[in-house]
């Protein structure tokens, strides 16, 4: 029996410590992986904000700061509000004066008359106000901030402010510590279940067959032939399972013939004297027997035991292939993705190697749409906070239009497209004018995103009681019935064929927003494949 128990722990054992090995080093790894994708993706996000809020913040700033400083000062908490991680948002010029700092919500508006000027702490940093273009710090481990500090140009290139956005990690490792807790838990519970799954797989599949041959083999050294090994596998343990059986057999029946021909032979062992000597012979062939079939069954032993060996060294030398293939994946797994967004600029700007341009160049399209699919994202998480409100105004369409339209004319020309604005002069929407940019601007794009060479756009309008029903068609591959279900779905693209490094799949989502904002409707209609779509929406009449 120690034997036997003695197996099934060295199969066990082994097993039970690469199982604990496997899911520490991926569970550690993973968690690295994850958090270094979400501290990419906090300071991506963070960026984002900072290019996006920016604009608000500075309008608002010129607006509010000096007649209506309560106002602005609760704009400025709804913007930080957007984003957990911005600890403190600073307004200054060029030179590095403090205009306005976010600890005044609290304290309150600070008075220059009374207390000093205040200016940036330091002199890379006053620096950096002065500078046109966006700048992020490296991050500061001891205390898990970085500053960003972006510049607010105006629309004719002039630069008087910038903003410090100062931003924190803490929250990083809040998740850091709760995926620790809950891998080691799921770790803990799978490692457990296996173990015991692995253990009852090989006493199913191997001990205790082998415990039951052994039984066998102790039954048939007592003398019962009777005993049958009853093994139901088809493997090598099941055959020689079969073998045992079938000799057991062959000896229970010599075994027999012998008591018989012994009883006999004591009956006739006085009349037969003469015949004693033959039927010894054929007695001492019956012992050859028993000896050649006692040398088949010491053979099959042999056997088993060389088989046992074989099956345990190749589930020795499987175990060890998988541990190879997952630590090779695991370190695979490891190289995390570098600061992109900022970094290949500058290597563009500095590289003079044409076709090393050109990769920095394609990287460069990668990282503008991971880019892209962020602010996007921002821009449909804004649109849908039940705080965002909107600036309406009355804005005549056709005018409005037209600013667009000109903006997009490169673009139409380079893909010789023909736009026909055939809007009515006389029509005029009550709306926010930045949001209706974004609507008319996604909504032309996707025309010529998906138009044919030489193709058309076409843009009307038409009155519908107190509603303005705008209609933007193409030429282009038009739509399906299931595409069109499911074209304002977020990340949905209806021709999935196209490598489009500018398209995120939010676009139609952000006009259904906007749409919606303006407590109107937008829809599509096509006719089908190849034969062009209209894309329709409404809007509030002045």
């Amino acid at each position: 029996m120690r034997k036997f128990l003695s197996i099934k722990i060295k199969l066990i054992l082994p097993l039970l410590i690469i199982l604990v090995i496997v899911f520490s080093v991926s569970s550690i790894v993973i968690i690295q992986r994850e958090y270094n994708s979400a501290k990419e993706t906090l300071i991506e996000g963070s960026e984002s904000y900072a290019s996006l809020s920016v604009l608000y913040i500075i309008r608002n700033f010129e607006l509010y700061y000096e007649s209506g400083f309560y106002k602005f000062i609760e704009i400025i908490d709804e913007s930080m509000s957007l984003n957990n991680n911005i600890q403190k948002i600073q307004i200054v010029d060029v030179n590095g004066k403090i205009l306005f700092d976010s600890n005044e919500i609290n304290q309150g508006k600070y008075d220059e008359n009374t207390n000093q000027e205040r200016y940036l702490e330091n002199e890379e940093l006053i620096k950096k106000a002065g500078l046109s273009e966006p700048s992020t710090d490296e991050i500061i481990e001891e205390t898990k901030i970085f500053n960003i500090i972006q510049p607010y140009i105006e629309e004719w290139g002039r630069h008087d402010y910038s903003i410090r956005y100062i931003v924190s990690l803490n929250n990083l490792d809040d998740m850091m510590r709760e995926m620790y807790t809950t891998v080691i838990i799921y770790s803990s519970g799978f490692t457990l279940i296996s173990f015991f799954l692995i253990l009852f797989l090989i006493s199913q599949f191997i001990t205790s067959p082998i415990g039951k041959l052994r039984k066998g083999v102790i039954k048939m050294r007592d003398g019962n032939l009777r005993y049958n090994v009853e093994i139901d596998s088809n493997d090598e343990i099941g055959e020689l399972a079969n073998t045992f059986n079938i000799m057991r057999e062959d000896l229970n029946k010599s075994r027999i013939e012998l008591e018989e021909y012994s009883k006999n032979l004591e009956k006739q062992v006085k009349l037969r004297t003469k015949e004693l000597h033959e039927k010894s012979k054929n007695l001492q062939l019956t012992n050859e027997e028993l000896n050649k079939t006692q040398d088949k069954l010491n053979e099959m032993n042999k056997y088993l035991e060389k088989k046992v060996k074989e099956r345990t060294t190749e589930v020795e030398s499987l175990l060890k292939q998988k541990n190879d293939f997952i630590n090779q994946l695991g370190h695979d797994l490891k190289t995390p993705l570098g600061p992109l967004i900022n970094l290949i600029p500058l290597l563009k700007r500095k590289e003079n190697n044409p076709k090393k341009k050109e990769i920095l160049e394609v990287l460069h399209q990668d990282v503008e749409l991971m880019k892209n699919l962020v602010v996007n994202t921002l821009e449909l998480a804004r649109l849908n906070l039940p705080k965002t409100r909107f600036t309406f105004e009355d804005i005549n369409l056709k005018k409005e239009i037209e600013k667009i339209i000109e903006n997009k004319k490169i673009i139409f020309n380079k893909n010789n497209i023909k736009i026909k604005n055939k809007i009515n002069n006389k029509h005029n929407v009550r709306a926010d004018k930045q949001e209706f940019e974004v609507l008319i601007t996604n909504l032309i794009d996707n025309s010529i995103k998906y138009n044919n060479e030489n193709g058309e756009v076409l843009l009307e309008s038409k009155e519908d009681n107190d509603q303005i029903i705008i209609s933007i068609k193409d030429t282009g591959i038009g739509l399906e019935k299931k595409q069109i279900d499911n074209i304002f779905d977020e990340f949905y693209k209806a021709d999935k064929s196209r490598h489009d490094i500018e398209s995120s799949g939010l676009g139609l989502s952000i006009c259904k927003r906007i749409v919606e904002k303006h407590n109107g409707k937008i829809w599509v209609e096509s006719p089908g494949f190849n034969e062009g779509s209209i894309f329709y929406f409404t809007l509030p009449k002045k």
